[in-house]
């Protein structure tokens, strides 16, 4: 997997912490979630997509965690911390 910016290849080696079936679960609600926003034409956020495949691959345990770590970028870029 390479950085789409810098073409540098992207070691991630955290821990999957959600079972192999919840890793399936998840997969098919993203991919139903994905294919609505293209029917309705609503572009994908490329500075938070990789929370939600962190998610979808098991290497977020929660949603919970899912939401404050949206909360935390958003934040920070109302803020103009960015």
């Amino acid at each position: 997997m390479e950085d789409s910016k810098s073409k540098t290849p992207i070691v991630d080696d955290r821990p999957i912490l959600v079972s192999r079936q919840e890793i399936e679960k998840r997969r098919r609600i993203n991919f139903d979630t994905l294919g609505s926003f293209a029917v309705d034409d609503i572009p994908v956020n490329p500075n938070t997509q990789h929370i939600f495949q962190d998610f979808e691959e098991g290497k977020i345990a929660t949603s919970k965690e899912v939401k404050a770590l949206l909360h935390a970028h958003y934040t920070k870029v109302a803020l103009g911390d960015n």
